[in-house]
């Protein structure tokens, strides 16, 4: 029994693009081309002809390419007719994908901290308020005097021969 074009979307979709069980990065235009970069097959995970569903549940995408994945773990690797019946803990790359359908993550909230401040140990300014930020003195030379551009090098005295 195939899948329709949704389902395979969908299973597409919960695993971010990528096969399954080796979690290789795949092309959506690639579809069962063998030995190509990127090649992909949706595979039944329970056995088509036995059980004969073909809902989301029951489809995964496995590469088709180098490693093939569809030929040697949902085939077995013994033959195109021979079905392997796949377990989802052995897919480490099932739910790689977006699972609450989001087309993009949320942006971190107003006022929560980021991740350079966290580690910087830089606290969040709230909103309508500035840092204060301290001025630095200028250094003095051993004289007491400090010198026209006021960054604290030694002012040197300018002498006639």
């Amino acid at each position: 029994m195939e899948f329709t074009n949704a389902v395979i979307k969908a299973a597409w979709d919960r695993q971010g693009g990528r096969c399954a069980k080796c979690g290789r990065w795949l092309v959506w235009a690639q579809r069962g081309r063998d030995s190509v970069t990127g090649a992909w097959e949706p595979h039944n995970m329970n056995c088509a002809e036995q059980d004969g569903n073909s809902g989301l549940a029951d489809c995964v995408i496995l590469c088709a390419g180098i490693v093939d994945c569809h030929f040697n773990e949902g085939h077995g690797g013994i033959d195109w007719s021979h079905y392997a019946r796949l377990e989802v803990s052995a897919l480490l790359f099932f739910w790689a994908g977006e699972q609450t359908g989001k087309a993009a993550p949320e942006s971190p909230k107003a006022g929560g901290r980021n991740l350079v401040g966290a580690f910087f140990g830089v606290s969040p300014v709230a909103k309508g308020k500035k840092r204060t930020v301290q001025k630095r003195k200028t250094k003095r030379n051993p004289k007491g005097e400090t010198n026209s551009e006021g960054n604290g090098t030694k002012m040197q005295a300018a002498t006639d021969h």
